[in-house]
């Protein structure tokens, strides 16, 4: 009886530290701003400068918003930016989910289908909620990956904000037990888009 009320404990104290440690994930906050866009996300995550491999942004954030770990294995989590050239937010979209089955290193269970949300930004614009998972076949390792779609009137170009996550878990029961779609949603409620200067908007009409 000893030995489980030590055990219940140790869980109790477990879960209340996941807790603590995300809630202080989104207290502390660093911005990245251009002429385009503003996001901000966690100081704790580290960025990797990997433009030269066409990312705008990179940043791997392991263990800070999720487990360490999952049934033995390490639970890889990267956040990143790249552009994207396409004509309109539309044509942004297609382009990301035609992308998704694109690449002969995943692996898709036949019921998966990947999934899209019309939604807005907190800065006004519409945008595409994207997600998808597959087993990643390089590495072995069940995904489960979200994007923000965007497009820049300014730019005239289409920004793709990425949440993937890596872990071992083959019926991906990991992603609800762990609300990734809220975790992401909440990485993107972070992200605006800079709209076109009210003379220039008006000059295009």
């Amino acid at each position: 009886m000893k030995n489980l009320l030590t055990l219940l404990a140790a869980i109790c104290i477990s879960i209340n530290g996941f807790a603590q440690t995300d809630q202080n994930l989104w207290d502390n906050l660093k911005t990245v701003s251009t002429k385009d866009y503003e996001i901000q996300v966690p100081t704790s995550w580290k960025r990797i400068r990997a433009s030269s491999q066409g990312f705008e942004l990179y940043y791997e954030a392991n263990g800070f918003g999720l487990p360490k770990s999952y049934n033995s294995y390490p639970v890889i989590l990267t956040v990143f930016m790249t552009k994207q050239v396409c004509k309109n937010l539309e044509n942004c979209k297609e382009i990301v989910m035609d992308g998704y089955r694109g690449n002969q290193d995943r692996k898709f269970q036949n019921k998966i289908k990947d999934r899209e949300e019309k939604t807005k930004l907190t800065s006004g614009q519409d945008a595409y909620f994207l997600s998808t998972r597959f087993l990643k076949k390089s590495n072995q390792s069940n995904q489960s990956r979200y994007d923000m779609v965007v497009y820049s009137d300014i730019e005239k170009i289409g920004y793709v904000y990425t949440v993937s996550v890596q872990y071992a878990d083959a019926d991906y029961s990991f992603e609800s037990d762990n609300n990734l779609k809220g975790f992401a949603e909440k990485v993107f409620s972070y992200l605006r888009i800079n709209p076109l200067p009210r003379d220039i908007s008006t000059t295009a009409k």
